[in-house]
């Protein structure tokens, strides 16, 4: 399922999208639903707080608010990274900005041409639904950081290892070219990993799949960077297990 959000500041233009945006759910049975269709950029942003679904946002640029459709295209980057964004406005010239502001959009509908918007937001949600599926069958397990306000992703398989750090609820992930810091206790963060993850040690959890070499005489765990782990001697056999 992905949830639609739809920003735009004119209400007649509002209606039409959103009515066209049903239209081609119901006559593609596309398995997607209107989440949110409104004026306020804010609204969109809080409803995004809340949301289990993956997202896709059709946002005017010129909104008439404090904030404009291409910053508020980035909030939602910080949210939620791999929605779909696709850009609706009357100033072609603003669609180079989009670079600029890194929101990775995924199409433009120009107003300019009012008797192609509706064929275009059918050609685009059905490009998002083709998007959507080639995802799912190929999905990247990944695990989420926030960081200050904002939040970022490692994917599983280039984690090598987590460790407790020496300052107090702080948790260190070791990935392949990349060490993050950051609040949590490991207890949270398994609940975010999968079977390729083992607490091989009270401060440790290491990924099964970037282990070299373990030395059960000496307890301890070799990773393909060349890092040590322990191994607690009470964890010994179900490593053994999990490797077998």
């Amino acid at each position: 399922m992905i949830d639609i959000y739809i920003c735009e500041d004119n209400t007649k233009q509002l209606e039409a999208i959103t009515k066209y945006v049903r239209n081609t759910i119901v006559i593609e049975e596309l398995d997607m639903k209107i989440s949110l269709s409104t004026n306020n950029p804010h609204a969109v942003l809080k409803k995004l707080q809340s949301a289990e679904n993956p997202g896709l946002f059709i946002l005017d640029i010129d909104l008439h608010s404090d904030i404009d459709g291409l910053v508020l295209a980035q909030k939602i980057r910080k949210i939620a990274p791999r929605c779909f964004i696709i850009f609706i406005t009357s100033h072609s010239e603003m669609c180079f900005l989009t670079f600029q502001y890194k929101v990775e959009a995924l199409d433009f509908i120009i107003k300019d041409h009012p008797e192609l918007i509706q064929s275009k937001i059918h050609e685009c949600l059905l490009n998002v639904m083709e998007k959507y599926h080639n995802s799912c069958d190929k999905i990247i397990k990944t695990f989420s950081i926030t960081l200050g306000d904002h939040v970022t992703t490692v994917d599983l398989d280039k984690i090598l290892y987590f460790e407790t750090s020496s300052n107090v609820h702080r948790i260190i992930l070791h990935a392949e070219n990349r060490r993050i810091e950051f609040t949590s206790q490991l207890k949270e963060v398994e609940k975010q990993l999968d079977y390729r993850f083992y607490r091989c040690h009270r401060s440790y959890i290491v990924n099964k799949d970037q282990i070299s070499e373990v030395n059960f005489k000496t307890y301890t765990i070799h990773m393909k960077n060349g890092d040590i782990c322990p191994l607690s001697v009470r964890m010994k056999k179900g490593l053994k297990k999990m490797l077998s």
